[in-house]
């Protein structure tokens, strides 16, 4: 029950900023239909396999995750002593934090930092992603059980919504977004209103 609990706020929020990113960035919300479209007309309804049949919803959400991480600093506790490439030496029991957002950022891993591609997580490109540099649900060993739970959710939900309808950002509604200060998780200061268009 806890992690549907825990589940809800972080999906929904991932939901809401890739809806954002669409609304932004038509020619991405085009391809993003195109392969709604061609899931429906093969299947007809939703499935599990959903999830593993829409590639470019995926890329998506996996883009907003990385522009937007819900945790963008991740701590661990060391387990052994350890002396980093570098020459630190990291003593068995202190704790490290993770810039799981910063890194996500850092035009060294991913060129052109802020701008939305999910092509970088397509085909060849997402070779490309070096280990440990895209953690939206942290990595190794610890990473949150409740990754393929949310990614299924969040799948049908968009899914559910890009077949009747495409999105535009409100009126009035910025196309930068500023965060709340001092959360555990990841918070928008603001609303992201967004215009659902029926489609035709």
């Amino acid at each position: 029950m806890e992690m549907l609990r825990a589940g809800h706020e972080t999906s929904s929020t991932i939901l809401a900023l890739t809806l954002f990113e669409l609304a932004k960035n038509p020619e991405v919300q085009d391809k993003a239909i195109a392969e709604v479209d061609a899931y429906f007309n093969k299947n007809g309804n939703l499935f599990y396999e959903s999830v593993h049949e829409t590639p470019y919803l995926n890329a998506c959400f996996n883009e907003a995750m990385r522009l937007y991480p819900v945790l963008g600093v991740v701590t661990r506790e060391v387990m052994d002593d350890y002396t980093l490439p570098s020459g630190v030496s990291l003593h068995k029991g202190i704790r490290i934090h993770i810039p799981v957002y910063s890194i996500h950022r850092d035009p060294n891993y991913f060129p052109k930092p802020l701008c939305y591609q999910p092509e970088r997580f397509l085909g060849e490109e997402k070779q490309n992603i070096l280990p440990y540099t895209f953690m939206p649900f942290g990595d190794g060993p610890r990473i949150c059980i409740g990754m393929r739970f949310a990614m299924m959710m969040m799948t049908s939900a968009l899914m559910t919504l890009l077949r009747k309808y495409s999105v535009e950002l409100a009126e009035g509604m910025p196309r930068e977004l500023i965060y709340e200060p001092g959360g555990f998780t990841t918070q928008i200061g603001l609303k992201i209103r967004v215009k659902l268009i029926p489609r035709q």
